[in-house]
């Protein structure tokens, strides 16, 4: 998969298309991620106790990685990332910066 966690990203189709987020979780048996503040699905939820009440709640719900696109930390376009061997690891490099990803 060409994102993990914590990556920066940007929606490259949808109806959130062009909006950046932070990557939260990853679900790599159905090739999903939930993305910061992109994606916010209405869920209801049972109330637990007295300090948490029921009710309707937003949360962030999950979009295909096909639609993201990883962000360069440098540069701060869309980065198409090549992997390189460092040392006795692989890391992802930035083919217009060459800046390192990881």
């Amino acid at each position: 998969m060409h994102i993990k966690k914590n990556d920066l990203v940007i929606v490259v189709g949808g109806n959130e298309k062009g909006k950046r987020g932070k990557v939260l979780e990853i679900a790599r048996e159905k090739n999903r991620a939930i993305v910061e503040g992109i994606h916010m699905v209405k869920k209801h939820q049972k109330a637990r106790s007295a300090a948490k009440p029921g009710g309707i709640i937003t949360v962030p719900g999950y979009i295909h990685v096909s639609n993201l696109a990883l962000l360069c930390p440098k540069c701060g376009k869309r980065a198409k990332a090549h992997r390189e061997k460092v040392s006795d690891h692989r890391v992802r490099v930035c083919n217009e910066c060459k800046e390192t990803i990881d």
